[in-house]
């Protein structure tokens, strides 16, 4: 594949990334966040795929089929089951507006921008652009745990703000050590199951998975 075309391609998937992260930021829907995760997650797997080719560092296929297997297909599957399990439908509670989180999404994409512009800080491997984008990707998964009342949207925030360190890793090093990725991979899979269960006791002591509820627990 020609360098141009491979430069092309891994921006348009940036773009369609950032895209996918304001998705998420937008929805009102629980099985619409979560299939916008996966979305996002699978574009994710692509970039570094690409990087991985058109860099020709080999080891970084290892960490995009483990995030397009991982992120992709069994996280989500595992969100999805809990969902129905509780018998949710829809997220439409926030601490703020939809309108007024993308307004504040909008404000962190050019913060993130004004930040990284220089260069002189952050001297990434490969596409530079990339780095203000995994920035903003951190910013969304703040705002979505701090704006979001719902445990589960919580931990889909948190999640995304692992996509985003994980796709500054990819490009400001190349990725971590092989051990020390599988290693990240299997924490975070234990860790969404983990929450899973605490999400079904929250619903069964407070019979509500509203973060709000647990005050009641303060002295």
């Amino acid at each position: 594949m020609d360098l141009e075309w491979t430069a092309l391609l891994v921006h348009f998937l940036g773009m369609m990334l950032l895209i996918a992260s304001f998705g998420i930021l937008a929805s009102s829907q629980i099985g619409a966040c979560i299939r916008l995760y996966a979305i996002h997650s699978f574009l994710l797997a692509l970039i570094t795929a690409v990087i991985a080719y058109s860099h020709h560092v080999e080891h970084l296929m290892i960490p995009a089929l483990l995030t397009l297997g991982l992120k992709t297909i069994v996280i989500p599957q595992v969100f999805f089951r809990v969902i129905r399990r509780l018998g949710i439908r829809k997220e439409v509670e926030s601490y703020i507006n939809i309108p007024f989180s993308l307004l504040l999404a909008v404000l962190l994409v050019f913060i993130s921008f004004y930040v990284t512009g220089s260069g002189k800080v952050l001297k990434p491997v490969s596409f530079r652009e990339f780095i203000p984008l995994a920035v903003s990707t951190v910013f969304f998964g703040m705002l979505m745990m701090t704006t979001r009342k719902k445990a589960i949207t919580q931990i889909l925030g948190l999640l995304l703000i692992e996509n985003g360190l994980f796709l500054m890793a990819v490009t400001m090093t190349f990725g971590m050590p092989m051990l020390v990725e599988m290693g990240i991979f299997f924490d975070v899979l234990v860790a969404v199951m983990i929450m899973g269960m605490f999400i079904f006791k929250i619903r069964g002591a407070f019979e509500s998975i509203d973060a709000d509820e647990m005050t009641v627990l303060k002295g």
